[in-house]
């Protein structure tokens, strides 16, 4: 049986507990355990870079991404790149969580931003989409220690929001000036 490697790609980037070099090559990874372990490579360049990539850059990728322990291989005949099991992606196992409800247990594991030094377009709409659904999450619970929890770790306006509605104090919400004043606005 395969080894099992953790993969952190919330707020840090490491490979079983060590920081990596390439977290260019562990964004491939994360995209193809995101997408169920495979991700035809049409696809992955659109996702993973913003202008057109020389032909050599998912390859490169990959064989980091297996350097530092992550098993991504390419399937020629079908044109895609493959997770084999493995790895156990953090940001996968929140979203999980977050999918059975279990806003709690997925705080627990949350510890930053998704990849939070990558510009790709992959890299912004999932970290955007994990703390819109994590937000989302906590403020359905109605349970504003919960939500004042969950504002240290995620920044974000609706949060911040609900937390002043629900009672907290302004001082102890992480609110920007712009957003305290459009809240005593519209309060």
């Amino acid at each position: 049986m395969a080894e099992r490697i953790e993969v952190a790609t919330l707020g840090r980037c490491t490979v079983g507990g060590v920081a990596v070099a390439s977290r260019r090559a562990v964004e491939l990874a994360a995209l193809l355990a995101l997408q169920g372990g495979r991700a035809h490579r049409d696809w992955a360049l659109v996702s993973l870079f913003e202008t057109a990539p020389a032909p050599s850059s998912l390859p490169t990728l990959a064989m980091r991404a297996r350097k530092a322990g992550i098993p991504v291989r390419y399937e020629r005949l079908r044109g895609c790149y493959r997770l084999e099991k493995g790895a156990v992606f953090d940001v996968v196992r929140v979203l999980k969580l977050l999918d059975q409800d279990r806003v709690r247990e997925a705080l627990d594991l949350y510890k930053g931003p998704f990849l939070p030094k990558s510009g790709s377009p992959f890299a912004v709409r999932t970290r955007a989409n994990l703390e819109d659904r994590i937000v989302r999450a906590v403020v359905e619970t109605g349970d504003v220690s919960l939500m004042t929890r969950a504002d240290r770790l995620v920044k974000h306006p609706v949060l911040s929001e609900e937390l002043v509605r629900g009672g907290a104090d302004t001082a102890t919400v992480s609110l920007s000036r712009t957003w305290l004043s459009v809240l005593k606005a519209v309060g």
